[in-house]
């Protein structure tokens, strides 16, 4: 009978081969390199494979094929030092110098030890000089093209939108120009503030839209009513518009350059637009346009809402005005996140992948979601939705790739004041104003982060808060995430609760008024709950990971049902309850509770966060397994597994029971080390 390798014995293998792979390499003896590769690429696909196979390309006298390797690996290890020095080592050998300085400032960025910065210093030193001796590049280029690669060294990340990571203002700058996901950004109901800075940006409300620039004239026909969203970029002459045979000027009094000014052409017919200077013209919307089944699919994201807490109050104590509207659709109480913070967590939310697939994990660097995981948004696009986004959540900004998809981006950074008041009328004014277009909107609401940052600014919280409960019993960690338990804290969140319920009312009743139910669909859900109610610190604690997700409209029959499910479960679920295709290449599955084929079986939720242990929870429906590392999530998000730790936990006592579960114990690690094999790292 054949033994069965244990996942530490797999790692020692791994780990093994690695380094028989490099001394071959070293050593020269490329044949053996070769082989023991084809071994070790078979199972492994890390940060090493890339880096062994371009080395060997390399050596054996393909640079080409090195680098386009070397490109691939990039694209799945972003921050990885090694792929970075090791490519810009070879286009600068192959003098494509200017690719060359770029990675070595990235390997510079993403160095860990001061050795490897030294190295990545020398080595664009060195092609620094190379590409002085081949006469390519001036001495003063070389210098002043080392003054704008420095500024990759000192970047902010997204959260700064509408300010790029460079600090400067993407105000009226158009994006992405000659692209079909052009856009620009104004200012939004700013009345006299024309822009922003780092310092103002918080303060302010901004406008996307996509669109195209024009100079000239274009000319568009339409078949009915239409609205096209026209902006300025910079103190402009007039703009003039030919309705069929009829001209209108827009003077500068017409046209106030810190908006976007929407203008409505109800004639059908020919449209003509001409401005002798650039302005930017976003794409006419079709004010009654052949309906789809799904008129409007409303997605409600209530950031930090813990279902678990939600239960032991009870739903419609906590929330009566969602729970009256959603018992008559379907409401799920088996929920889980896949990742216990906002920044991982949405992004599975729209992309329906976990996040080791989509890389939004490193909260230190600038990244934007990469284009090979196609947004939810975009799936209502591309089937002719008017797309828009409502929202004051700093990680989810257009600049992380969040504008892919949407026509209609308002945007102000919660901690600016852009919390569910106003997001809630800005949601209804949006509806009402494209009525009869087939819409869809996407809100996001960050009002509970205010209990875990200690921040009590709303009248409502206040007046119900006793003085007895008005001190915080334990200070914030050192992020919201890391807030302990606090009983005071446990009674603000309540209230906070409440507060966006009543708020909510106001929605609920606007699309029970103006809409049939059968031609919608509404969804309610979270991202993660919170740590700070239970007297048990446990990041994937059911506190923490147990969210709500509900739904309510076309074809959903009322039910309450606990099926397990995971937040990225809730990208096909939209998407067949608002009768589109389901992707083949994503993670989420489409629940048993809304027409899918099979439950799951468990859950998998992961914290893969840099400097802190990578930490898995599996949960089923009497059990969950635990994994936690032995070592910290390197800031390039490899993970060394050598020496973790596991066990099966019972949900009712909380007792260790994994002696009576050996043989589920090794299945779940071996079902982790499947999942996270393309991210380890062997050295310590």
């Amino acid at each position: 009978m054949q033994t069965v390798e244990t996942v530490q014995e797999q790692i020692d293998k791994y780990t093994s081969l690695s380094v028989e792979i490099e001394h071959s390499i070293n050593e020269n003896n490329i044949d053996k390199a070769k082989t023991l590769l084809k071994e070790y690429a078979a199972e492994i696909q890390n940060s090493k494979t890339y880096s062994f196979q371009a080395i060997i390309h390399f050596q054996e006298g393909n640079p080409e094929e090195a680098i386009n390797v070397l490109e691939n690996g990039v694209k799945e290890h972003p921050f990885n030092f090694s792929l970075h020095f090791n490519l810009a080592f070879i286009y600068g050998v192959t003098q494509k110098f200017e690719e060359s300085f770029e990675n070595y400032i990235y390997a510079i960025k993403y160095s860990v030890t001061n050795e490897e910065r030294e190295n990545a210093l020398k080595g664009f030193q060195e092609v620094s000089k190379l590409a002085m001796e081949e006469k390519v590049y001036t001495t003063s280029f070389i210098q002043k093209r080392m003054k704008e690669l420095e500024k990759i060294l000192n970047q902010h990340d997204e959260r700064v939108y509408p300010v790029n990571i460079n600090g400067v203002s993407m105000i009226r700058k158009p994006q992405h120009q000659g692209t079909p996901n052009e856009y620009m950004v104004n200012m939004y109901k700013t009345y006299g503030i024309e822009d922003v800075d780092l310092k103002t940006r918080m303060l302010f409300k901004s406008e996307l839209v996509k669109g195209n620039t024009l100079k000239g004239e274009r000319e568009w026909s339409t078949k009915g009513p239409v609205v096209i969203p026209i902006s300025k970029t910079n103190d402009s002459k007039d703009v003039h518009i030919k309705v069929n045979e009829k001209k209108y000027t827009l003077t500068k009094d017409h046209l106030p350059i810190n908006q976007y000014n929407y203008i409505r052409i109800s004639d059908e017919g020919r449209i003509i637009i001409s401005a002798d200077e650039e302005i930017f013209v976003g794409h006419p919307i079709e004010l009654e346009p052949k309906e789809k089944p799904v008129k409007l699919v409303l997605k409600i994201f209530v950031d930090g809402l813990s279902y678990q807490f939600l239960e032991d109050v009870g739903l419609e104590e906590a929330m009566p005005n969602t729970y009256h509207f959603f018992k008559e659709g379907m409401i799920t109480t088996n929920c889980q996140t896949t990742n216990e913070w906002t920044y991982p967590s949405k992004a599975g939310i729209n992309t329906g992948k976990y996040s080791n697939y989509h890389k939004m994990l490193q909260p230190e660097y600038p990244y934007t979601l990469s284009e090979s995981h196609k947004m939810l948004a975009e799936y209502f696009k591309n089937e002719g939705y008017y797309c828009a986004n409502i929202s004051g959540n700093w990680r989810t900004t257009p600049s992380f790739g969040y504008y892919r998809g949407y026509d209609r981006m308002i945007y102000q950074n919660f901690m600016g004041a852009f919390g569910a008041k106003e997001i809630l009328m800005e949601a209804i004014e949006h509806l009402s104003s494209f009525s009869h277009t087939n819409n869809f909107l996407t809100l996001s609401l960050l009002d509970l982060h205010n209990v875990a940052d200690e921040i009590e600014n709303h009248l409502y919280s206040q007046v119900h808060t006793d003085m007895t409960e008005k001190i915080n019993e334990k200070k914030r960690g050192t992020t919201s995430v890391q807030t302990k338990f606090d009983k005071n804290k446990v009674s603000k969140y309540l209230q906070e609760i409440k507060r966006i319920d009543n708020l909510l009312e106001v929605l609920y009743n606007f699309l029970l008024n103006n809409y049939k139910m059968d031609d919608i669909v509404i969804i309610l859900h979270s991202d993660h709950g919170q740590s700070f109610l239970s007297d048990t610190f446990n990041l994937l604690g059911d506190q923490r990971v147990r969210v709500p997700f509900m739904v309510r409209g076309k074809d959903i029959k009322p039910d309450i049902t606990d099926e397990l499910m995971e937040t990225i479960d809730i990208f096909p679920t939209i998407l067949h309850q608002s009768k589109l295709d389901i992707p083949n290449d994503i993670n989420g599955r489409l629940p048993v509770s809304f027409g899918g084929k099979e439950e799951r079986e468990f859950t998998f939720s992961q914290i893969i966060h840099p400097n802190q242990t990578y930490k898995v929870r599996i949960k089923e429906k009497g059990i969950s397994y635990y994994l936690e590392t032995k070592h910290n999530v390197f800031p390039d998000l490899t993970v060394n597994m050598k020496g973790f730790t596991s066990k099966i936990v019972d949900h009712f006592t909380e007792k260790d029971i994994t002696d009576k579960w050996v043989s589920k114990k090794h299945q779940y690690d071996q079902y982790v080390f499947n999942h996270m094999k393309n991210m380890l790292r062997w050295e310590e």
